[in-house]
């Protein structure tokens, strides 16, 4: 080891190492960054998906949860509250309305916020409060249909509240809006004063759980077995299909983005250790020359690798600590308001990574100093032969590979860029040069412009050499194409899944007496809306004939799907936001059929041919499923478990679903709408909208950091590729000019030999895009791929404009240096 310091020591002043140096430092820099930007935005969504929750935890209970419940919560360091909920009517004077009355504690709510408004359809505003005792706030469609203001009292059970606020949005109202009548929300403390809440009736007690990933999910462990079978815990990320598909997406889009740069970082340390090991070949002969054997050539060597890693972690974890403040502090309008502190584990990850790539792409390089001999000190041409390497590579990817899944949590992601990048690539690198080949020996070297002829013989005569650099090269290029595509595709389905006109209001319990002049009332106004949607309330009771909690198992009894009413619908066409996986959709007039949701079908082991059994009003029916759907949650349409043909369902009781767009100027249209139907409930979805939007804003800021991050690595790794091969060209450089060529002549060889292998990787880049933007595309974000024209064009341009640009900057000291002191220290 004193030994391997000296050498570092010398090296470094030398500015020997300042490459490798600089690659590792990289290296260790990005992939702390990106875990701990990634890290601490994933679960900054996370939290912004639990403040439609209102809670990062829910559990619902027909009664008060069980003190030992609450007290374990409580020795763990959770936050609760509790909410109840139940259905009642409200007096007014003469009027009178069925409301969902929600009574809640000051704590309400632990995540997010409520809205509302000193007077109703007026502008609202966030507030921190909750309804003192005596109290009632009352959603703005009450107000028409009680004939009440601001300031009026009306009647809950045997207590009078206090109306003093209108209020526009609770935080965990947005799951299942079918069922929802108009909102009337008190104080907890006047429950008791109420009398309403007796033995046998029917209310919804949820309390409400926040706290930090660990303390949650040691108390979701705890709670195994200890709830009762109608005691149902959710958590955030189950809460919300919508939001829940979006954030995932996103996850995975930063893993990906994680994933390539990683990957870019680890290839400039491979080839800054391959220019560190071909440079102390002499060094190595020296050394044996003076008794040195091959295993203490090689253990010095080999410590200096680790005095490098050693000391360039720390300084890359602090780098890439300050990297992500720098993003956070520049994003910090647009980002989320909550951003937890940053972990050590992903800064233990960073270094980890970094120690890694240098061990994996770096031991092997040196395992050919094992191999040189003595002899090179007198013949300079011995080089010593590459060992058999290939398991150093091979465990070398392995980690490389076990690391990335780590980053992204998808093997399916892993495994296509890994395979891609080095299989796919490489098999396509090795047809290219041999097609070249063929073409040099057909038509010669001398029919080919002699700017382009260094490039094309290095190409042909030093396979081995140029295949690392084009596949570094296309590698670079190509975990930014793939980037880039799929940032395109992403933002795309976002953009469409939340156009501007995308419905703000959901109209339900339309009664069938009621939809034409509905219609009509829509149609006169200009409101943009939706297909009407008929829904029959009701239960799913057996699949082939056995009860239902009979069929599945143990954990799939707690579906949700299971322990409430479904809402079941008919309809003559596939929903626009639905896809068939399975079946077909039935002809007009068909009396049989039935399509069933994806997921749920996947929960409850439901397939194709299954005979599922209904219970609506008291009767029975049984339909066989016909096809399986994908449905597209996150687009704010009406969206069902089950679909029926029309010949099914046409004789049961049903009401009628509606959802429509309406700007903020026309909301005053909304009076006369609650007035003409007093029966239909209203949910007004615009600050559901509003959130959802800002948290897909945030999302494109830090994807685009993301590619910024991978444009710092992809520029690394062109560093590295040229330094690797600078001392050679440095010779070649030297030699022409002693035989009388000149510097233009140099300029417009080496530029032409970068601008044909940027060319050449710009082709291979495209290759191994393509293929991965498909697997990635269907496999894993399950987006609707097509082939990028675009980049079989722009690709190999841009690869060519860029290296042949980069190239030449890199090597304008083959052109200044003269040739006698090149060819001296020779």
């Amino acid at each position: 080891m004193r030994q391997s310091w000296r050498f570092l020591v010398r090296d470094w002043r030398s500015g020997e190492l300042w490459l490798l140096v600089l690659s590792l430092l990289m290296a260790i820099a990005v992939s702390t960054a990106i875990a701990l930007f990634s890290d601490r935005l994933q679960l900054a969504l996370g939290r912004q998906v639990a403040e439609v929750l209102g809670a990062d935890l829910m559990i619902r209970s027909p009664r008060p949860l069980k003190n030992e419940v609450t007290d374990q919560a409580r020795s763990l360091g959770l936050q609760s509250t509790t909410v109840l909920e139940f259905p009642s009517v409200v007096l007014a004077g003469e009027d009178m309305h069925l409301v969902s009355a929600k009574a809640v504690q000051e704590a309400y709510p632990l995540r997010g916020y409520m809205r509302a408004a000193d007077q109703p359809f007026t502008p609202d505003r966030q507030i921190s409060d909750t309804p003192k005792p005596g109290e009632a706030w009352l959603e703005p469609r009450l107000f028409p249909l009680l004939n009440v203001k601001i300031g009026d009292q009306v009647q809950l059970g045997e207590t009078e509240l206090t109306i003093t606020r209108s209020i526009t949005l609770e935080t965990d109202r947005g799951g299942d809006f079918y069922s929802l009548s108009p909102r009337l929300l008190f104080n907890m403390a006047d429950v008791e004063k109420t009398e309403i809440i007796q033995p046998g009736s029917r209310v919804n007690w949820k309390t409400l759980f926040a706290g930090d990933n660990n303390q949650l999910q040691s108390f979701r462990k705890w709670t195994d077995g200890k709830l009762e079978s109608n005691e149902r815990l959710v958590m955030a990320d189950d809460s919300r299909r919508d939001l829940r598909n979006s954030v995932v997406r996103l996850r995975q889009f930063l893993g990906l983005a994680s994933m390539a740069a990683i990957l870019l970082a680890g290839v400039a340390v491979a080839m800054a250790s391959r220019r560190f090991a071909e440079r102390r070949f002499d060094t190595c002969a020296v050394m044996r020359c003076v008794g040195a054997s091959r295993k203490q050539v090689v253990s010095v060597l080999l410590g200096e690798l680790f005095l490098v890693a050693l000391l360039v972690t720390l300084p890359g974890v602090l780098l890439g600590w300050g990297l992500q403040a720098g993003v956070v502090s520049l994003l910090k309008g647009v980002l989320p308001a909550w951003l937890p502190e940053a972990g050590f584990v992903p800064m233990l990850v960073g270094g980890a990574t970094g120690i890694i790539t240098l061990a994996g792409f770096g031991l092997a390089p040196l395992l050919r100093l094992h191999g040189v001999s003595p002899l090179r000190v007198l013949r300079r041409e011995l080089t010593p032969a590459p060992p058999a390497s290939w398991l150093v590579y091979t465990l070398s990817l392995v980690a490389m590979a076990a690391l990335l899944w780590y980053h992204t949590g998808e093997l399916v992601m892993t495994v296509i860029i890994v395979l891609t990048s080095g299989i796919v690539l490489m098999a396509v690198s090795m047809g290219i040069q041999a097609l070249l080949l063929g073409f040099s020996r057909r038509a010669g070297i001398s029919s080919i412009p002699y700017s382009w002829r260094l490039g094309l013989r290095r190409i042909v005569q030093e396979r081995g050499k140029t295949s690392a650099q084009l596949l570094a090269f296309s590698l670079t290029f190509m975990a930014m194409a793939i980037v880039l595509v799929l940032r395109t595709d992403l933002f795309d389905r976002w953009q469409d899944k939340l156009p501007e006109d995308t419905p703000n209001y959901f109209a339900i319990n339309i009664q069938p007496s009621e939809v034409d002049e509905y219609r009509e009332f829509l149609d006169s106004n200009g409101i943009d809306s939706s297909e009407l949607y008929p829904i029959v309330r009701g239960r799913l009771v057996k699949i082939n004939g056995e009860e239902v909690r009979k069929a599945v198992s143990k954990e799939q009894r707690l579906h949700n799907s299971l322990n409430r009413e479904l809402n079941l619908t008919w309809s003559p066409e596939l929903p626009d936001t639905n896809k068939l996986i399975e079946g077909r959709w039935w002809k007009s007039g068909s009396k049989k059929g039935l399509s069933v949701e994806q997921e749920l079908a996947e929960n409850l082991g439901i397939k194709m041919g299954d005979q599922l059994t209904f219970m609506v009003s008291g009767q029975e029916f049984s339909q066989a499923v016909t096809s399986i759907r994908q449905v597209e949650w996150e687009s704010f349409q009406p969206n069902f478990y089950m679909i029926f043909p029309e010949a099914v369902l046409e004789e049961l009781p049903a009401t009628w679903l509606n959802s429509f767009y309406l700007p903020e100027e026309d909301k005053v249209q909304l009076n006369a709408l609650i007035t003409s139907f007093p029966t239909m409930t209203l949910l007004d979805l615009d600050s559901v909208i509003g959130q959802v939007r800002k948290m897909l804003a945030q999302s494109t800021l830090a994807v685009e950091a993301m590619l910024f991050a991978l444009l710092v690595a992809g520029l690394l790794v062109l560093a590295s590729v040229i330094e690797s091969s600078i001392d050679e060209r440095l010779q070649e450089g030297a030699l022409i000019r002693s035989l009388g060529g000149t510097r233009r002549q140099l300029i417009l060889m080496q530029a032409g030999e970068f601008i044909l292998f940027g060319g050449l990787s710009g082709v291979l880049a495209v290759v191994g895009a393509e293929f991965c933007s498909y697997w990635l595309n269907t496999r894993v974000f399950e987006l609707n791929w097509q082939p990028a024209y675009w980049m079989w064009i722009s690709l190999p341009v841009a690869g060519a404009t860029v290296i042949g640009t980069a190239g030449w900057m890199g090597v304008r000291r083959v052109i200044r240096r003269a040739p006698v002191s090149v060819l001296s220290a020779v």
